[in-house]
C-alpha cells in the first residue's frame, strides 16, 4: 500500500481501547486526532504517535475475534467506508 508522505501505519497488539494505550483522541471539523500519548504509555514507548497526529484509518485484525464479535463489529460500522482483506483458502463455504 502506498502511503502519502508523512502517513505511517503502526501496529498496536492486543487493543482494549486508546485509553489502554494511553492516547488520548478528540473530534474536530477536520477529522479525529491523538489529543495527548500519556507518558510511559505503550504508544509512548513505541515512539511514533505524537500529539496532533490524525488518525486517518483503523485496521483491526479477526485473527482471535469468533465470528460473533466480527459480525457486531461489522454491523456497527454503519454507513462508512469499510475495506475487507480476503484470502481465499480453497472452497471452505460453510454448508446450509
Amino acid at each position: 500500500m502506498e502511503q502519502e508522505e508523512g502517513t505511517r501505519e503502526i501496529l498496536l497488539p492486543n487493543w482494549k481501547g486508546s485509553g489502554s494505550h494511553g492516547i488520548t483522541i478528540d473530534q474536530t471539523d477536520d477529522g479525529v486526532f491523538v489529543k495527548r500519548v500519556q507518558r510511559n504509555s505503550p504508544a509512548a514507548r513505541m515512539g511514533v504517535v505524537r500529539e496532533g497526529d490524525q488518525i486517518l484509518s483503523a485496521t483491526v485484525y479477526f485473527d482471535n475475534l469468533q465470528s460473533g464479535e466480527v459480525s457486531q463489529l461489522l454491523n456497527s460500522m454503519g454507513h462508512h467506508t469499510v475495506g475487507l482483506r480476503l484470502q481465499r483458502k480453497g472452497d471452505k463455504t460453510p454448508n446450509p
